[in-house]
């Protein structure tokens, strides 16, 4: 009874993502377990004192109270994702998706709200993906946390971050079944530390396809799992990320790969970066441009046998060369020398 009763109310989650305090108050019960599922591994009771939380609303979709909040100067922004709309007026942004709603971010209060719609046309999950994950990914970008729509995997102390157009489940099942550890199914925390980036566990589930529903529709049967209920020994919580692969658009008969050098490493990356960012930070500490310093990466085309991805990333593992965690440097004390005089 109680978590029916948790399901129907509305909702106050108390996060430390990665040490960051989040607060995300939600409004709309349906969307409480699918919270729960992609973030309820950082729930905490409270934050240590001296902690600001990342404040975030859900909403049910209340026209009159919208519009209240959206700007008549709000002007477009140009979105690599066809199926959102971005407006931008001064520091607020708006996200405006007709399969689920509006979500309002505001840079320079460090908030943000989301208002869902009665009837949304995508899956829960794929509500909290948008609605809440993408406004948080803004937020906490600056903060030191990067999270982003890529899946991440390991073994033996390799790590790689995997940015796929398309659902990977095949594969990242093939991994786990043949040894890999996975950090990350469909989001990943990166983090720079001691001068390396790390891949940081973010909870949630992937995509199944089923295949046809029925026999000569195009129409396929899609389920979410956690791959890590099914492979709990696959399960990983940090990793140094040694390589990046860039899965091409759509599957082939065959599998090929290729190491990107040069000046096309950062183009590459910058192309690909699966979520836009509201405001691009110094060449610094933009993230595309940092694993493209640090990683190899790997323009890859993926095939319909999902063995060959493990064969792929087995061989990408053998070829790079492993990078131990820089040690902190410890400074020398040196002997304080008195000033010699000039000799008259």
């Amino acid at each position: 009874m109680d978590g029916i009763l948790t399901k129907l109310t509305p909702c106050d989650h108390r996060l430390s993502v990665h040490g960051l305090a989040v607060e995300v108050q939600c409004e709309v019960p349906a969307l409480n377990w699918p919270i729960h599922r992609a973030l309820g591994e950082f729930a905490t009771p409270d934050w240590p004192d001296g902690f600001v939380p990342v404040p975030g609303q859900v909403q049910p979709y209340d026209e009159s109270v919208v519009m209240r909040h959206l700007s008549p100067a709000a002007v477009a922004v140009a979105s690599a994702d066809d199926l959102m709309e971005i407006y931008e007026h001064e520091e607020r942004f708006w996200l405006v998706d007709d399969r689920w709603g509006i979500c309002e971010i505001n840079l320079l209060k460090g908030n943000w709200q989301s208002w869902i719609v009665p009837q949304p046309t995508i899956s829960p999950d794929a509500v909290v993906e948008s609605a809440i994950l993408w406004p948080l990914a803004q937020l906490l970008r600056p903060r030191g946390v990067t999270l982003v729509p890529a899946a991440s995997v390991s073994r033996e102390g390799f790590g790689a971050l995997i940015i796929s157009p398309f659902t990977i489940e095949p594969e990242l099942t093939a991994l786990a079944a043949a040894g890999w550890r996975v950090i990350g199914q469909r989001w990943t925390a990166l983090r720079e530390e001691d001068e390396r980036i790390s891949l940081l566990r973010m909870p949630g589930r992937v995509e199944r396809v089923a295949g046809p529903r029925f026999r000569g529709t195009g129409e396929h049967a899609v389920d979410w799992v956690d791959l890590t209920e099914e492979y709990p020994e696959a399960l990983s919580h940090h990793g140094f990320c040694d390589a990046v692969i860039v899965a091409e658009p759509g599957r082939r008969g065959s599998a090929s790969s290729k190491a990107v050098k040069g000046a096309g490493v950062a183009a590459l990356l910058k192309r690909a970066w699966p979520i836009f960012d509201l405001h691009v930070p110094s060449r610094q500490t933009y993230m595309p441009l940092r694993l493209a310093a640090q990683c190899a990466v790997v323009e890859a085309q993926l095939s319909r046998r999902a063995s060959d991805f493990v064969n792929m990333l087995d061989r990408v593992r053998l070829s790079k060369p492993m990078v131990a965690p820089r040690g902190k440097v410890q400074p020398q004390i040196m002997p304080l020398r008195q000033p010699k005089q000039i000799p008259a």
